[in-house]
């Protein structure tokens, strides 16, 4: 079993998207997107700049096992996920957040100038695409799918010490590996405690949920002071 952890700075319900019918990661977290497998284990936690969790103290906001792993031109094209394409036109915060914003220019499309981007809320600049965001999230190559998935989003739970994953005290690129007893022990208090899928909604909503005014995942508006110090400049470090 191969269980690897990160610390977000940011959790909109775009990376990871847990709506649709499953939990998916196919932008930022390069890194992790690129070089993990089907079988692997991946845990998002809280941090300083997103809920002011001090290190050793981070909660879990979701644990997902990969059972798919998709390029991202074939997740675009997939119809299962059609419904992760942004529809900024629907009211409700789950339909602006979709992460599959990459639409394939022709056939065999691979590399960043083979794709358009997608007008979203999360990566998208003042003028328009963000090529920032467009050649981060592309040089990732792949989509992460979940066949198993637990999300806390603002309810983020803290862990016993004891099924405590490897936790990385920064930001982590490439996510923390746990030891398999570690993992195990983490999967199996998971399991036993909460059903698959979603029991929460994000830290941070678009303004029509809760009246935050968010531009994108790495140009959130703050409406008062504590929150300024939890914004960064992208959705997460390489």
């Amino acid at each position: 079993m191969r269980f690897f952890s990160y610390k977000q700075t940011h959790d909109t319900g775009f990376a990871p998207n847990p709506f649709g019918g499953t939990l998916t990661l196919a932008t930022c977290k390069p890194l992790i997107r690129k070089h993990k497998r089907v079988g692997d284990w991946i845990a998002g936690f809280t941090s300083i700049e997103l809920a002011g969790t001090p290190v050793g103290e981070e909660r879990l906001i979701y644990l997902m096992r990969v059972g798919e792993k998709l390029t991202v031109a074939d997740y675009y094209n997939e119809p299962r996920f059609a419904d992760k394409i942004p529809q900024l036109d629907r009211r409700g915060p789950e339909y602006k957040a979709g992460d599959n914003i990459y639409r394939p220019l022709g056939p065999g499309a691979e590399l960043p100038e083979h794709f358009e981007q997608l007008e979203n809320p999360n990566h998208w600049s003042e003028s328009g695409p963000s090529q920032f965001d467009l050649q981060r999230d592309l040089s990732g190559k792949f989509v992460l799918i979940a066949n198993e998935f637990y999300y806390f989003g603002r309810n983020a739970i803290a862990l016993p010490f004891n099924v405590r994953p490897a936790v990385p005290r920064g930001q982590s690129g490439a996510g923390k590996l746990s030891n398999e007893a570690q993992a195990r022990r983490c999967v199996d208090y998971i399991r036993t405690r909460y059903k698959p899928g979603r029991h929460g909604a994000p830290h941070l909503w678009p303004e029509d949920v809760d009246g935050r005014t968010k531009k994108s995942c790495g140009a959130t508006q703050p409406v008062n002071a504590k929150e300024a110090g939890a914004i960064r400049s992208s959705c997460g470090s390489y």
